[in-house]
Parts: C-alpha cells; sequence; structure tokens
C-alpha cells in the first residue's frame, strides 16, 4: 500500500512526539502500532520494559492485555453461535448446569447475550477481589462456580449495562462446556490458529515470562513506579487473562471487525452495530464484548484494559481504515486519550497540508524554552505548531500562515500570549530548523537549550 506524503508527515509529528513523551514522562514504556487497510504503517516501543533494571521495551515484548480478552471470548461465542453450537437469545443455564441451583431465581433469565453485553446484572469482580491487587492467585474455576453461586444479582438482567468480569468468565465456562475442552484450547482452535505469525497468548505462564515487559505500580514508594508480580488470570482468562503486544492485538481487531476469517458478514455487522449504554456515562457503549465511544471528532470502537501494572487500548476509527493499539506498562488511564490524540494528529496534518505541502514540509523540534516545547512542521506558505507537553497536543495546536516562507503569524493563538506578533525560524544551510523567536519569546532546539539550562541551575552543596 503507497500511503500518501501528508499521511507520511502525519507519523513522522507522531513519532517525535510520542519520543519526546516517553523521555519527559515518569511511563516506563509503551508500545503503538497503527494498521491501515491490513499493513502496519506504524509500529514502535518507547522507554524501557523495566526501570529497575533499564531494559529497553520492544514491539515484540508482550503485556497483560486484560479486558481485551474480553472481545476474544466475544468472538468465540459467536462463531459457535453461527455453528449452531448455542443461540445467543437462550438463557446461560442451558450451558451452566454447575449453576442450575443458583438462589437467585432471576439467573435463570440472564442469556447468552446479557453476558455478552454486560447486561446480566452480575456483580463485577465477586465478593472478595483482592487477587486484583496481587494479594492472592486469581479465582480458580471451582472458586469462580462458588463466587457466583454465593451472590445475587445486582440488578434484574437486561436492566442496564454494568461491567462485569465475573459475567465473562462464565462465557469461558460456557465455551469449555460446549467444546469439552480447556478454555486455552478452544481459543487456539477457534480464533488463534486462524491468525498467522501471530504470538497471543490466552492467558499468562511462568514459562513464557521472558518475553513479558514487567508491569509497574503507579508512582508510590518515593514517588517512584516500581515493577510487579506477573499473575495469570485463571478462571478469569476469558474477562482479563489475554497476552500479546500491540502489533499482534491489533491484527486480531483488524481481523475481527474490518477484514475476513474470523465472523460471517452478517455476524461482523452486527457486532457493529448492537451496543447499548453504560449505566451512568455520558458518551459510553457497550456491545458484544466491545466498547463504543463517541465523541465530537470521532467514533472507537474496541476494548480497553487495565491489570495490575498494565493499562491498553485497541480500537478501530469508525469511518477511517486505521486500527490503533496503544499499549502501556504501567497503571495510568492514558491509552483512550492518546489514542485519540493519533488519530487527531493524522486528521489535523491531512486537513492542514495538501500532498505537495508535505514533500516540501521541513519539521523542526523539539523546540524548547522553561515555559515548554513545540514541534514545528513549516512550508513556504504555512505551519502548524504542536505543544509537546500533554497527551492532547491537538487541543492547542496552532497554524501559522507566512507571505515569504521566513517570517510566520498565528491568528489562532490565545491574546494572553504572543498573538499576531511575528514567527521567525532560524535554519542551517541544509534548511534545518535550529530555533523559533516568537515575539519576545526564543525556543531553540532541545540540546542548546538543555546545555543553556544547566548555566542557570543552583550549585550543587
Amino acid at each position: 500500500m503507497k500511503m500518501l506524503a501528508k499521511e507520511k508527515l502525519a507519523l513522522q509529528v507522531i513519532d517525535t512526539w510520542l519520543n519526546y513523551r516517553s523521555r519527559f514522562s515518569n511511563l516506563p514504556g509503551f508500545q503503538v502500532c497503527i494498521r491501515k487497510k491490513n499493513q502496519v504503517i506504524f509500529s514502535k516501543a518507547y522507554g524501557h520494559a523495566n526501570l529497575i533494571t533499564k531494559q529497553r521495551l520492544t514491539t515484540k515484548d508482550l503485556f497483560h492485555i486484560a479486558s481485551h480478552s474480553k472481545t476474544f471470548t466475544s468472538c468465540a461465542i459467536l462463531q459457535l453461535s453461527e455453528q449452531g453450537k448455542l443461540a445467543l437469545h437462550q438463557p446461560a443455564l442451558d450451558y451452566l448446569p454447575e449453576l442450575k441451583n443458583h438462589k437467585d431465581k432471576r439467573f435463570k433469565q440472564v442469556t447468552i447475550r446479557d453476558l455478552l453485553s454486560n447486561r446480566s446484572g452480575i456483580f463485577r469482580d465477586g465478593v472478595d477481589s483482592e487477587f486484583w491487587e496481587l494479594y492472592k492467585p486469581f479465582l480458580s474455576r471451582e472458586q469462580l462456580i462458588q463466587e457466583v453461586l454465593s451472590s445475587d444479582l445486582i440488578f434484574p438482567p437486561n436492566e442496564c449495562s454494568k461491567y462485569s468480569n465475573i459475567g465473562f468468565s462464565l462465557l469461558g465456562l460456557i465455551i469449555e462446556n460446549i467444546l469439552g475442552m480447556p478454555y486455552q484450547n478452544a481459543m487456539d482452535a477457534l480464533i488463534l490458529k486462524k491468525l498467522k505469525k501471530t504470538h497471543i497468548l490466552a492467558d499468562y505462564s511462568d514459562k513464557q515470562k521472558r518475553e513479558f515487559t514487567d508491569g509497574h505500580s503507579r508512582p508510590l514508594l518515593e514517588n517512584k513506579r516500581l515493577p510487579l508480580k506477573h499473575a495469570a488470570a485463571v478462571a478469569l482468562a476469558p474477562a482479563t487473562g489475554f497476552c500479546a503486544n500491540a502489533e499482534d492485538t491489533s491484527l486480531f481487531f483488524e481481523t475481527l471487525l474490518l477484514g475476513k476469517g474470523l465472523l460471517k458478514k452478517e455476524t461482523q455487522k452486527e457486532l457493529l452495530s448492537l451496543n447499548w449504554p453504560v449505566k451512568n456515562t455520558s458518551n459510553e457503549r457497550y456491545g458484544l464484548g466491545l466498547q463504543f465511544n463517541k465523541f465530537s471528532d470521532m467514533e472507537l470502537v474496541g476494548h480497553s484494559g487495565g491489570y495490575p501494572g498494565f493499562a491498553t487500548y485497541t480500537a478501530h476509527c469508525v469511518d477511517t481504515d486505521y486500527v490503533i493499539s496503544f499499549f502501556l506498562n504501567t497503571n495510568e488511564r492514558i491509552p483512550l486519550t492518546i489514542t485519540r490524540s493519533l488519530i487527531q494528529i493524522l486528521n489535523k496534518i491531512s486537513s492542514a497540508f495538501t500532498d505537495d505541502d508535505a514533500k516540501q514540509a521541513v519539521i523542526g523540534g523539539p523546540l524548547m524554552n522553561k515555559w515548554g516545547s513545540l514541534l514545528c512542521v513549516l512550508t513556504k506558505k504555512k505551519g502548524l505548531c504542536l505543544p509537546l507537553e500533554g497527551w492532547l497536543p491537538c487541543n492547542e495546536a496552532l497554524l501559522l500562515t507566512s507571505k515569504n516562507g521566513e517570517e510566520f503569524l498565528c491568528d489562532n493563538q490565545s491574546g494572553y500570549d504572543n498573538v499576531g506578533e511575528t514567527i521567525r525560524f532560524k535554519k542551517d544551510k541544509d534548511g534545518h530548523i535550529l530555533s523559533a523567536k516568537w515575539g519576545s519569546e526564543t525556543f531553540p532546539l532541545e540540546k542548546t537549550f538543555l546545555t543553556n539550562f544547566k548555566k542557570t541551575l543552583l550549585p550543587s552543596r
């Protein structure tokens, strides 16, 4: 697939931004993969797999992708439905004889579709979920069954969308009961063997520990992020056990949502259209193992994941060909935000520049001073300036105009800043940007700024 010049330019901007954020934030490491029309157009790893050992993260390192597992489980259930081995409208107890004597009679009304759509009314994680803190192992099959038998439903079936890891774990039991094999073996047969050249695990095993990045806590002791132990999800694997890298996970989602080989076309269409509002949220809906997030500028369909030491997100951007995975090896709720920003950068570059503009564009940055950092994209007649400090750069993107290609103006900057004042870029003989002087402010290249910045520090005592 041949990429447009402005798409290549956008990917350069993305790489510069992510590289800067990796170095000037306190995150351990992250993987990013962008797919378009069944091809990887961008895949990189930034930072460290372990902050203590300083081992570099690679694109092949495995992550706990947690609730992405629900989409894999959903795909398997939908395949069994296509094969006539179950029906989504049937009561779940038809396939769960272990629970037929549940004390809450409403349980008989829970359908397989209710479990798939998080509308079963079942509690989220059980009465005692200290496994999420890694204080004890995740539930075994027997413990899962006893946990469900000992508790009533929180809401009546199909009343509202309420997230439930226990509910999706029951779907794993249904798969095992129908096929007469362990969940992991069923996933291999139904899904993983159909995805060529991928390394995806249905649950963690110490045998593959060396292939994993390590997860890290949020900043705690001495405000440091510390590596955490790995743990298998065991009976909760259908809800949260899957492990993979960004490249392979994005391939699964692209194949499931846009490709061929996993589901029939009519099932795929239903998967992308059925969804219900999540209780007490404004713009979030949940479908058959999929999250739907609608914003003013885009709609994303995919799934997030949170595991001890990991935060992940994969989504297809509706009405585009893009599927993006962003995996972070620490607990921080930013993967959805960053995925949105990646799409916004692609769109911003596409709208600001023509393909001819992009072919002669110059990227300058990071340009820095004590107050912030910038990335500038310049052509002879226009430019785009992006702040590098946060995770939503397009919210403060500034368009520049020029008559002579040397001096630029910005009309959409805040009146508290330098709006209307001339921006002059200093370049070397090869046209590379060395600095920007915006009104009275100067932004030299990172290396120059940091050298000068050290001169302003108090001497060590």
